[in-house]
């Protein structure tokens, strides 16, 4: 039943969204009519469409908020294919066990409302055109082409194994293209990067324009620990038309909004959820800067002189004049707080949920000449960007917004909007709290028919957490991040560097060891145990030889145990480190570890990381033979879906002889029931899963049945399993009429057991809500 109403419900949508953008867009909407592929692999996660926009449309559409756009650090999105096809499970939704299909709002921190590419022009010096894929919409001439895949350097990359054949949708071995932009996937359980010349992740985009430029866009993820918080991308611009196209500007136009974590808890205080998705006034909080700005002053003052040497553009939440505390960082104010499900997910009193810092900085303007095949064509001006420009970004339900739009100017109009510079190249940064629409504007180019111009850019992200070396849930909780929150400034430049360091390096960087495939067992006292195979540690470092590649040397589990199952970012404990080969872990005959976490109990949800480490070396040259000195020993990463399970692992009650003739009293927990989201000795403290009620010491076999105090009965449950002495109930009814109210209920189970069939044991519960 409940399958059924998701399917209708998501029909629905589908056909809902269909009428109410057909008299809007002539053409597909944005966002439904182009299939995304989303890029998970680093911390900083994103989705990429075949007409040009990243991320979601900084209009007021479910489709569009719920999209995955620039999230720090990723997590599961919501209303998205991609991940259903990830993690859709049929028996937990029926159960009413925690899933991945309906992850709540504001579990999701996407930091902005789209990003879109820009092209300006003058056709044979007389027809001025104007094509744009976002950030609010989408002009009527692009179209959407699938990358040539077959015919590219790419082609050799990406592997089929394991998750792989289903989270790409291409590698020599498999592909599932269809009008999607092309993922690739240059990673494998158990080995090092499988191509050191390219990243670990690729998502290539491309589409058409009526400017007869055809946009090709690469973005490139790694996993690595220091190398995870950006998304670097190569945008090539080839001219494949007629017409020779003067005075051309490429333009990348960003709609930041940090964050949707942190505005969709409150319901009181003048704030609601639905402030981030139209930019309501409590939304329109950010602080932004632009380095080359004439009034530019750092976050940290004291950093001014040196980050004026980037050209970076970034953006933080800052404090919204409507709320009677200082908000920046939305902490989190029980006082004003909703406790549904989609806005109460295990956070605590000022607990931060936008401390992020999100950029965008060009890497290379002028790449270098290499080959007659790869000859692009440079701006007329050596000093780049061109302009630096933004405008105000307010309701969308308002229709409050200046940056232009073919909805309001034409081409032309459009084109002086973007380019004009007679009140100076780099406008001042805003002195006071807004949220604004930014491009950064490179050229003039001239593009004769088949010549191209190449820009690489970078997204980054950074944060307190991560300049303080933790993970961001576990840092988010802690008195000192309020104290801590500027540091973010830091991290987001550190990592900008990082991002300049890896295009320097063609991509090959010092490689962190494998993943390991990590499957979950369960032993008689009911915990978790972890198996893994030794795969690992005949993987061969790409940038070394001989003996000196084999540089695996063990394994570090790191448990997460959080108050809620949808944040899949923490926080993560330091559990046991085993060494290679280690026999108290290690079956030489089976080649798997084995390691049970004696700190798991029967009935609790938890979640596991197992990282390998190396030997670290003396030396590490990059590819034009530079020596950069030793390297120390690395872990492989935990940000990815690949690097963790993002589905609870909870261990159960082993059933026995004993259980089955029902010789053991059977024990209903928690009782009595207590909704109390600070009450976690009568509610199991899982936030996504609040109302789970566990039956133990039950036969293999049995019916479990719960009725009122007036004899009606309200749900009724087969147990059947073969291992398990256990099942739940989440306080459902068996009309599907929602969960049960506050009062005491009577529970009967009876064997369906050989040996104990007709038996009964019955009981009292009582619940209160």
């Amino acid at each position: 039943m409940f399958v059924s109403k998701f399917f209708a419900r998501s029909i629905f949508l589908s056909v809902f969204m269909m009428f109410v953008f057909s008299d809007v867009w002539a053409q597909r909407d944005m966002i439904t009519g182009y299939n995304p592929r989303l890029m998970t692999r680093g911390k900083l996660w994103s989705t990429f469409r075949n007409n040009g926009l990243q991320g979601g449309g900084n209009r007021p559409s479910y489709t569009d908020h719920d999209q995955t756009d620039l999230e720090y650090p990723g997590n599961a999105g919501r209303m998205s294919n991609d991940f259903m096809e990830y993690w859709f499970d049929v028996e937990a939704i029926v159960k009413g066990e925690p899933n991945l299909i309906d992850v709540p709002r504001v579990c999701n921190p996407q930091n902005s409302k789209g990003e879109g590419v820009w092209i300006l022009t003058v056709a044979d010096g007389k027809d001025t055109m104007v094509s744009y894929s976002g950030p609010r919409d989408v002009t009527q001439d692009v179209r959407d082409r699938v990358y040539d895949i077959y015919h590219s350097p790419e082609a050799v990359l990406g592997d089929s194994t394991g998750p792989n054949l289903q989270r790409s949708n291409y590698s020599p071995y498999h592909n599932n293209i269809n009008n999607e932009p092309v993922e690739i996937h240059n990673y494998a359980y158990g080995k090092y990067i499988l191509n050191d010349n390219y990243p670990e992740e690729i998502i290539i985009s491309q589409w058409t324009t009526k400017t007869g430029i055809r946009v090709v866009r690469k973005a490139y993820a790694w996993s690595y620990p220091d190398y995870d918080d950006f998304i670097l991308e190569e945008l090539i611009f080839y001219n494949d038309g007629n017409h020779s196209l003067k005075n051309t500007y490429l333009a990348f136009m960003n709609s930041f909004s940090v964050s949707s974590a942190g505005h969709q808890w409150p319901s009181g205080g003048g704030m609601g959820w639905t402030d981030w998705r139209v930019n309501k006034l409590p939304a329109q909080d950010d602080r932004f800067w632009f380095t080359k700005a004439p009034n530019y002053v750092a976050d940290n003052p004291e950093s001014t002189e040196v980050y004026k040497k980037f050209v970076f553009a970034y953006q933080r939440d800052d404090d919204w004049y409507g709320s009677p505390w200082d908000d920046t960082g939305q902490p989190y104010k029980e006082a004003i707080a909703s406790r549904g499900k989609n806005e109460m997910q295990g956070e605590v009193e000022n607990q931060l949920l936008a401390y992020q810092y999100i950029g965008f900085g060009p890497i290379d303007v002028m790449p270098p000449f290499v080959n007659d095949s790869e000859t692009y064509v440079a701006p007329k001006q050596a000093d780049q960007p061109f302009a630096e420009k933004w405008w105000h970004s307010g309701n969308s339900d308002q229709h409050d917004f200046d940056e232009p739009s073919d909805t309001r100017q034409n081409d032309a109009q459009m084109y002086r909007m973007v380019t004009n510079i007679d009140t100076g190249r780099y406008q001042p940064n805003p002195d006071e709290a807004m949220l604004v629409t930014h491009a950064l504007v490179f050229g003039p180019y001239d593009l004769e028919p088949g010549q191209k111009a190449k820009i690489v850019i970078a997204f980054v992200g950074g944060s307190g957490a991560d300049w303080e070396g933790q993970d961001e849930f576990a840092w988010s909780r802690k008195p000192e991040a309020r104290r801590q929150l500027k540091e973010g400034e830091f991290s987001i430049f550190r990592n900008f560097r990082r991002a300049k360091f890896a295009y320097e390096m063609g991509y090959d960087l010092p490689d962190p060891p494998p993943d390991v495939a990590v499957k979950f067992k369960n032993n008689d006292l009911g915990q978790v145990v972890l198996q893994w195979k030794d795969t690992a540690e005949s993987a061969r470092d790409p940038d070394y030889t001989g003996e000196e590649a084999k540089d695996v040397r063990g394994y570090r589990i790191y448990r997460s145990w959080p108050p809620s199952f949808n944040w899949h970012y923490g926080p993560w404990v330091f559990v046991k480190e085993i060494k290679a080969k280690d026999p108290k872990y290690y079956n030489p005959q089976t080649h798997t570890y084995s390691f049970a976490d004696d700190h798991s109990f029967a009935g609790y949800n938890y979640y596991y990381s197992v990282r390998t480490y190396d030997s670290g070396h003396a030396h590490w040259y990059d590819h034009n033979g530079v020596d950069h000195g030793p390297i120390p020993p690395l872990e492989s990463g935990y940000t990815s879906p690949e690097q963790k399970n993002m589905i609870a692992v909870t261990p159960f009650q082993i059933a026995t002889k004993k259980f089955d003739q029902m010789e053991a009293a059977i024990h209903v927990v928690p009782n009595p029931y207590r909704l109390d989201y600070h009450d976690n000795l009568h509610r199991y403290p899982d936030t996504a899963d609040p109302y789970k009620i566990r039956f133990t010491n039950l036969p293999r076999h049995c019916i479990i049945r719960i009725y009122s105090v007036s004899g009606d009965l309200i749900y009724e449950r087969e147990h059947r399993s073969s291992v398990s002495s256990e099942d739940a109930w989440r306080q459902d009814t068996i009309s599907f009429s929602g969960n049960v109210v506050s009062g005491i209920y009577f529970w009967v189970v009876e064997s369906l057991e050989e040996g104990s069939k007709g038996k009964i044991q019955k009981g009292t519960l009582a619940i209160v809500k």
